[in-house]
């Protein structure tokens, strides 16, 4: 109130001194109270291993995002290998033939239906398979491959725009991020034209140790809203040891 009447007191340049001031302690007050990714992510998870496992699934639904994307899901299970940071491995059987996808930091290296080829994929997070599509906000690959804008909170979520580091490439991601448990709730993915293309939901979360949460299913949907895939996430061990040789390239 007494601002508000000492502000009424004033005249010419000293009004218009006064008012730019408070808009921009206003401004800075907002600024404030709007969340970072740094504040949200985790990093507490050092090496896990989990069994991915296809619990329902579409392929005409699938194969309206993409056609590789739908072979990613061939296969009924498949088992994943994490240590931090950046490391990333993805194995199973793909139409009765072994394959595994190994990513360690820009590194990709792929064995599928008998193609072996390794992949330099800086400035390409597009290409990587991480903790984040398991629905984890996870700091290592937001520190060098995504950068978290935020948005707005919707609830008890906060929403940031996901935007490609190190690249002109315009692909995004829309992630609604529950604070409490790092865990993307929902992701939306937009190719370089701003054109909808998938929809991810990550649900049945559970904290498998003190302070990290896992999701225990994801759901993939088209861009007409139809569900193309539904895996579980099973046998999950965090933090309990995960060899280095596995991510070898």
């Amino acid at each position: 109130m007494r601002l508000i009447t000492s502000l009424q007191n004033m005249t010419g340049f000293r009004w218009s001194v006064a008012c730019a001031v408070v808009t921009l302690m206003l401004t800075g007050m907002a600024q404030a109270t709007e969340p970072t990714a740094e504040e949200i992510w985790t990093d507490k998870i050092k090496d896990m291993s989990a069994q991915l496992n296809i619990q329902e699934t579409d392929r005409a639904e699938l194969k309206k995002i993409g056609g590789s994307f739908a072979t990613t899901y061939s296969g009924r299970r498949m088992e994943m290998y994490y240590q931090f940071p950046n490391k990333a491995r993805f194995e199973g059987k793909i139409s009765g033939f072994s394959g595994k996808m190994i990513y360690n930091g820009d590194k990709k290296s792929f064995n599928v239906i008998g193609i072996s080829k390794t992949l330099d994929t800086r400035g390409q997070p597009g290409q990587k398979q991480s903790l984040l599509d398991l629905g984890i906000f996870s700091r290592d690959w937001l520190l060098t491959d995504w950068e978290a804008k935020y948005q707005k909170a919707e609830g008890n979520l906060r929403v940031f725009k996901l935007v490609q580091r190190d690249s002109t490439n315009g692909s995004h991601e829309i992630v609604w991020v529950n604070p409490k448990t790092s865990i993307i709730e929902k992701r939306i993915s937009y190719n370089g034209d701003n054109v909808f293309q998938k929809e991810i939901h990550n649900i049945n979360v559970k904290q498998i140790k003190p302070g990290i949460w896992i999701p225990t299913r994801i759901e993939i949907y088209n861009r007409e809203g139809k569900m193309g895939v539904a895996q579980s996430i099973d046998n999950i061990k965090i933090n309990e040891g995960v060899d280095g040789r596995l991510f070898e390239i």
